[in-house]
């Protein structure tokens, strides 16, 4: 058997995804996983898309406006159950979290998060595009976006803090240290920001 990122192959020629966690956890990394998938539904449980870039909208642009099918599919996108997301929809979409607005990032990265904790990282490019994604936006305000520590409210900020420790420690190799570890520092070293400034959620 031969590992590499996101595939195992086995000696008769046939893979799959490495990082299935429901096959490649078994005991008490099984039950972290599905105690955090938990987690993250419950501290995201009321949020919506409202005024946020839908899923293919963010495509649309991310690939400079070629296919114009992802417009047709924003039309029918899902807007309030990030849950309902499709697994594919998202994994073919790797670089959209990069051209969403604030609201989008708030509705679909729990969606991405519980798709990866599912599903493993299958090749890996949503995971790698979301962590690059997140890491910068904790760390700066681009202009236009709603701070990190503003956009999410304590439930929601500790879902991402158990998600990136997950990554870190928890999660198979693949997942990598580095930038659940980093995104781990930028959040610590937020400054609080006082109740009343905070979005309410």
């Amino acid at each position: 058997m031969n590992r590499s990122r996101g595939v195992v192959v086995f000696d008769n020629g046939k893979s799959i995804a490495a990082t299935r966690l429901s096959r490649s956890f078994v005991g008490r990394e099984a039950r972290l996983r599905d105690w955090l998938i938990q987690y993250i539904e419950h501290a995201f449980a009321d949020v919506r898309l409202d005024d946020g870039t839908t899923l293919y909208e963010a495509a649309f642009h991310a690939d400079y406006g070629f296919d114009q099918r992802e417009l047709v599919l924003s039309q029918n996108a899902e807007r309030t159950d990030w849950r309902r997301v499709p697994f594919d929809d998202l994994f073919k979409r790797s670089d959209a979290i990069f051209s969403m607005n604030s609201a989008g990032k708030r509705f679909y990265s729990p969606a991405i998060m519980r798709a990866v904790l599912i599903e493993g990282m299958r090749d890996g490019l949503m995971y790698d595009g979301f962590m690059f994604d997140l890491a910068g936006f904790v760390h700066a305000k681009k202009q236009g976006e709603i701070p990190f520590a503003t956009l999410y409210n304590t439930h929601q900020r500790a879902a991402f803090v158990r998600f990136c420790k997950f990554a870190a420690f928890n999660a198979p190799r693949e997942f990598g240290r580095d930038d659940p570890l980093k995104i781990l520092d930028r959040i610590r070293k937020l400054e609080r920001v006082p109740q009343s400034r905070r979005t309410k959620r």
